[in-house]
């Protein structure tokens, strides 16, 4: 399989408002700081009466995708400015829960989770993406360049017959 599609942004401050909260919220809880009352507080704020169903549903992600998860996944420290690869795919992957690109989202998470994607992965990101979004946080899909045009194939010519001069 290709490597993931990055984001554009590769520091945290180049991210827009709710793939900083998104990405804050997913490093305390992968450390195990879910009961931080700022990351509570932000999602509350932010999305009102589903936050905690949101915030609820992040935490079940991660924490299946510690349980569960066949690789390592690399995060940077809390409070870092610096995005890993991971991270960039994490955020792409929420992203497209949010604009209801299934496929993409389904291939995302078979590469993070280096395996097949489980019931509660699209559900939870499903669920936190769309709280999200609803509350006017809208996470940005990676931007995918074209293919590179390719020369047109040169043209083949039919394989001589045996015992026949090729010249």
């Amino acid at each position: 399989m290709p490597a993931p599609e990055s984001t554009a942004a590769a520091r945290l401050d180049e991210l827009c408002q709710g793939e900083h909260m998104l990405l804050w919220a997913f490093r305390a809880l992968a450390i195990g700081a879910g009961d931080c009352r700022l990351v509570r507080q932000q999602f509350d704020d932010a999305c009102g009466p589903v936050g905690v169903e949101a915030l609820a549903a992040l935490t079940v992600f991660v924490r299946e995708l510690a349980r569960g998860g066949r690789r390592k996944i690399t995060l940077a420290a809390p409070g870092s400015m610096r995005i890993t690869r991971d991270e960039q795919l994490i955020l792409a992957l929420f992203a497209a829960a949010q604009a209801e690109d299934y496929a993409r989202l389904e291939a995302h998470l078979a590469w993070l989770l280096a395996g097949e994607p489980r019931p509660p992965f699209p559900a939870a990101a499903c669920l936190t993406a769309q709280a999200l979004g609803m509350n006017g946080y809208l996470l940005r899909l990676p931007e995918v360049e074209a293919p590179a045009k390719t020369a047109r194939p040169a043209q083949l010519r039919p394989l001589p017959a045996r015992g026949e001069r090729v010249g």
